[in-house]
């Protein structure tokens, strides 16, 4: 690819995973775009499973780099929504789907407060998520684009197969269970779903002296960053009605990138 081309991708935020932004035009081949969908089918755990039910909650987050030529570009999102089905005795018939709410994307990759807000505005409109300075994006689109939302649809490599089993740690006053596991699902931003892994540590989170089988918390972390394409979504610069607008191509000049590292912080609360 040319440095022509390299500069000419554009700033993404998200990851869910996750987060995405700008992508301009360019007349080398860039990835194909990802199959469309409006939603995902729902995860469900396997025949037999015997699981718990956890409300995943407002205090999930994401946290997105890119390396541009320039600058590392960062921003965050807060807010979930979605359920885990998680089976405590056999981990690999777990189920469930994550949903992250991309209308809160925020840059902070200035000290500069001003030039974060410009970016936020930029970003959540090429996204599609909210008004721009000029002209409205239609409410149904912007609901329909509002979560990135993850499907998990296998686990692999669970450190320990029964929580139930696993020695407790304390933290504050807490006991907690921890297994390291990867989830394997779809990926849904933009209105396009990819299949992505995630390698993750998850924690379950007990009152002091509870019982094993009695968590009343789930706390998931990425081990590492989920890897966004930007233009398997594409997500393109747009002006405040959502129409492509190339003459926003020059608002970041050279700090672009193809890829969005998004590293996940979910939280999950036991549903009565």
């Amino acid at each position: 690819m040319t440095n022509k081309c390299k500069v000419a991708r554009g700033i993404a935020v998200g990851l869910s995973a996750g987060a995405w932004l700008l992508l301009t035009g360019c007349d080398e081949k860039k990835p194909n775009l990802a199959p469309v969908a409006s939603a995902l089918a729902s995860s469900t755990a396997p025949p037999g499973a015997s699981t718990k039910k956890f409300a995943v909650d407002a205090e999930s987050k994401t946290s997105i780099e890119m390396d541009a030529p320039k600058e590392k570009i960062k921003a965050t999102t807060s807010g979930g929504a979605g359920t885990l089905d998680i089976d405590l005795t056999n981990l690999a018939s777990s189920r469930g789907e994550v949903k992250l709410d991309l209308s809160t994307i925020t840059m902070t990759t200035f000290p500069e407060p001003d030039k974060n807000a410009s970016q936020t505005l930029h970003a959540r409109t090429w996204l599609e998520v909210a008004d721009g300075e000029k002209g409205k994006i239609d409410e149904p689109i912007k609901q329909a684009n509002r979560y990135a939302v993850y499907a998990i649809r296998a686990i692999d490599n669970a450190s320990a197969t029964d929580v139930t089993k696993v020695a407790p740690t304390k933290d504050g006053a807490d006991d907690v269970r921890t297994v390291t596991l990867t989830t394997k699902g779809e990926l849904l931003v933009h209105g396009h779903k990819v299949e992505r892994d995630a390698d993750v540590e998850v924690s379950f989170r007990y009152d002091a002296g509870a019982a094993p089988d009695k968590p009343k918390a789930v706390w998931i972390k990425t081990k590492k960053p989920i890897r966004v394409v930007l233009a398997e979504h594409d997500v393109k610069p747009r002006d405040g009605f959502g129409k492509i607008a190339k003459s926003s191509f020059h608002l970041l000049g050279t700090k672009v990138a193809d890829n969005a590292d998004v590293a996940l912080d979910v939280r999950a609360k036991e549903q009565p």
